[in-house]
């Protein structure tokens, strides 16, 4: 019996790493289905015994730990919270990666392969995204979104950006495979500049690019190929339609911002900044509570021209409102603790996952992309890919 038990939990947990792998390449591709498989994960997870995993995870990687505190933090706030039950248990929903992140890397610290291939699955989930617009763009598929894409613009380019700076670090190995890298680099910049409207992959993008000539070269070479990635930007804006009308509407909505009255994409916000940074002050410590962002947004917002707005699309503004300076602390420990863990591997995947952490930091000043479920779901798994073992 004892063995036909055992048999059962190696079968469940195998199941639950699988189901892992293949959410990963939902990831960049469909928001329903990799909550099933993130779902399926877990329910695998449990019945195979894996909380009595946690201790020896949480030895290896006390990050797992921190993003453990902090979800807890986030449930117990939902007790000082105005919002409804309902809609801070929704708001609570969207950051259930933080919880999932120890339970991913139990799944993915005992096995090699199986983090080789949840990268590998979520590389072809973003080509797949990437074939998929340019077949859009052709007029090969027809959709129904924004950007040439099956995914809202946005989150389109942020998969954009970060597929160009993976598969710009590939092409630098040895071997036949760091052509077709190279082939998969062009073509993602190009689909960023030149077809998908997102500006925040292309903010994101830049600031990957200078982590990787950090990484890469020396401070003098760093130098000057800083001057040629400005030269080919310029380049790229007398050539593209795409890029120069976004960063040319970009200068003009910063150019005719009016506190208050604007209802540019940036002017709305620039206002929701300013009225979360006052709301901050408010309740420095602790915020007003979780899924507290619209109800307490609306109220300061009265009497004024400001659009109402459930986030303030910057997820370090969005935490602060929410859980005030202990909130950001607790995640900024957790980003920390994870840089530091990431000093013991391998170069490559060291600077792979410097970049999903860069990534997530630069594109969340912009947008709540921890909040976002396929941006925040994209630095739950690949950190759990790259972090999770040291082979």
């Amino acid at each position: 019996m004892t063995q036909t038990s055992g048999k059962i939990k190696r079968w469940l947990f195998n199941g639950a790493v699988v189901s892992v792998c293949l959410a990963a390449l939902a990831v960049p591709l469909s928001t329903s289905l990799l909550g099933i498989l993130t779902g399926l994960a877990v329910l695998g997870w449990l019945l195979a015994g894996g909380p009595a995993m946690l201790p020896s995870v949480f030895r290896r990687n006390p990050s797992t730990l921190a993003a453990l505190i902090l979800f807890t933090f986030m449930i117990l706030a939902i007790a000082y919270s105005p919002a409804s039950g309902t809609e801070a248990l929704s708001t609570l929903k969207k950051y259930r990666e933080l919880a999932l992140l120890p339970v991913v890397f139990c799944l993915l610290s005992g096995s090699a392969r199986y983090r080789n291939m949840t990268i590998a699955f979520f590389l072809a989930g973003c080509i797949t995204l990437m074939l998929v617009s340019y077949l859009m763009f052709f007029d090969l598929f027809k959709g129904d979104r924004y950007g040439y894409s099956l995914v809202f613009h946005i989150t389109h380019s942020f998969f954009m950006a970060i597929l160009a700076y993976w598969s710009l670090h590939y092409s630098m190995t040895r071997g036949i495979k760091r052509y077709f890298w190279a082939v998969i680099f062009l073509a993602a910049v190009i689909n960023l500049f030149y077809i998908a409207p997102g500006r925040t992959g292309m903010f994101v993008f830049c600031c990957l690019m200078l982590l990787f000539l950090y990484q890469r070269l020396s401070l003098t070479r760093w130098v000057a190929s800083i001057l040629v990635l400005v030269a080919l930007l310029v380049g790229a804006f007398y050539t593209s339609d795409n890029f120069s009308s976004r960063i040319s509407a970009a200068v003009d909505e910063i150019h005719t911002y009016r506190p208050g009255q604007s209802k540019t994409s940036i002017g709305q916000r620039f206002d929701w900044w300013r009225t979360s940074i006052e709301m901050i002050k408010e309740k420095p410590l602790v915020g007003y509570g979780t899924g507290s962002y619209r109800l307490v947004h609306q109220n300061s917002i009265r009497h004024t021209k400001i659009t109402p707005t459930d986030n303030p699309h910057n997820e370090f503004l969005f935490l602060g409102v929410q859980f005030g300076l202990v909130g950001i602390t607790l995640f900024i420990v957790l980003i920390v603790l994870q840089l530091y863990e990431s000093r013991t591997l391998p170069q490559s995947r060291r600077y792979l996952f410097q970049g999903v952490v860069l990534a997530l930091l630069t594109g969340s000043l912009m947008n709540s992309l921890l909040f976002d479920s396929q941006q925040g779901h994209c630095y739950l798994l690949m950190s759990a890919a790259l972090l999770s073992g040291s082979d």
